[in-house]
């Protein structure tokens, strides 16, 4: 694919060449010849087949799983969300050690301590990970659903950014069932604190636990705020973090 470094800045497509605009710049690219009734019909393509099944499913995994944090991804534009979710779920996939090649599954590898590895510790908005903010890890309980770190002090155990007057927490935490595409987010009301020297118990509880349970991913949200005159508006973007602390299969 090449990059335009001119200043002609085209968009669309002009004799079988597209042109588009995204954070890696001006792009261009070529219409390749083989369409998908070559590749069905050529038996050199067999690979190529089974890797695009493949990738067909965990696509919708990805999906199903950002379904449940809608309202979250609203808040705050994720970088490059969606490719850098896939790229860890093809990773997971290939954990898997029971199916063929073309029929391995997201949820087979993500039963695996390398699964879960993999996935643990991802940010859906991109910038910065839960754990970079946190001097102290918060202490889960996946029974109860609560998340807590005792006397929490924002100066002492948060890396704020500069501006930034109050932070808020969330704990979401989603039941799935990838067989039947079913997913149950569960969350706490956000918990709003002025970043000053004082300890206290931060405890995130969410409403009730999931109502399916193959998957159980618990989550975390930070964002910040700049108050003025009792209103507040996110501020620092750059720090906002969505990040899955903890997974567990039943």
């Amino acid at each position: 694919m090449a990059k335009n470094q001119g200043i002609v800045r085209l968009r669309g497509s002009i004799d079988g060449v597209t042109y588009t605009e995204g954070v890696n710049g001006r792009l261009s690219r070529s219409k390749s010849s083989l369409d998908k009734a070559k590749m069905d019909a050529n038996p050199k393509f067999k690979t190529l087949r089974m890797l695009q099944k493949e990738l067909g499913a965990y696509s919708k995994f990805g999906a199903l799983l950002r379904s449940g944090i809608k309202n979250e991804l609203i808040k705050v534009k994720p970088f490059r969300g969606v490719q850098r979710l896939n790229k860890l779920l093809n990773q997971i996939k290939n954990a898997d050690a029971i199916h063929r090649l073309g029929g391995r599954e997201v949820s087979e590898g993500l039963l695996t301590v390398k699964g879960k590895g993999l996935l643990t510790g991802f940010d859906f908005y991109g910038k910065t990970t839960v754990s970079s903010l946190m001097a102290r890890d918060f202490v889960i309980d996946m029974a109860s659903g609560e998340a807590s770190i005792t006397s929490f002090n924002p100066i002492e155990d948060l890396v704020a950014p500069t501006g930034a007057t109050h932070v808020s927490f969330k704990a979401v935490m989603i039941g799935m069932d990838p067989v039947n595409f079913i997913v149950s987010p569960k969350r706490n009301d956000e918990v709003y604190l002025p970043i000053s020297n004082v300890a206290a118990d931060l405890i995130l509880q969410p409403t009730d636990l999931p109502n399916v349970s193959t998957f159980i991913f618990y989550m975390v949200q930070v964002l910040f705020y700049k108050e003025i005159n009792g209103f507040k508006e996110l501020t620092a973007l750059d720090s906002s973090a969505l990040s899955i602390l903890e997974i567990v299969d039943n």
